[in-house]
């Protein structure tokens, strides 16, 4: 049970990070001006086009979330524990391959 409380907790912390304004990209434009903005995980996935791991890690949050809340409901089908567990570990592992391509994506425009 405890399991299932932490996977939840720790799929919405991972949305909430994602969402932080965690980096600083400076770009030259053409014109010679520097440009300087924040910029979450989230808008560095989406300016180096690879919004499907955004996407993939959000459909497995879900089904760990909502695995999760069923195994607190009182469903003990051992399905359904399984599938929690793979979701879960999977977000966490999607998590970090998000903010390994996060950090290593540099826009250029």
């Amino acid at each position: 049970m405890m399991l299932n409380i932490i996977s939840i907790v720790i799929n919405v912390v991972f949305f909430i990070i994602l969402n932080l304004d965690l980096y600083t990209d400076q770009v030259y434009l053409p014109d010679g001006i520097k440009r300087e903005w924040h910029g979450s995980p989230i808008d560095r996935l989406y300016a180096a086009d690879k919004n499907v791991l955004l996407y993939l890690y959000i459909f497995l949050a879900a089904v760990s979330i909502l695995t999760g809340i069923l195994l607190l409901a009182g469903i003990r089908n051992n399905v359904v524990k399984t599938v929690q567990l793979v979701a879960a570990i999977a977000s966490v592992l999607m998590f970090i391959i998000i903010m390994a391509v996060a950090g290593n994506t540099h826009p250029t425009y």
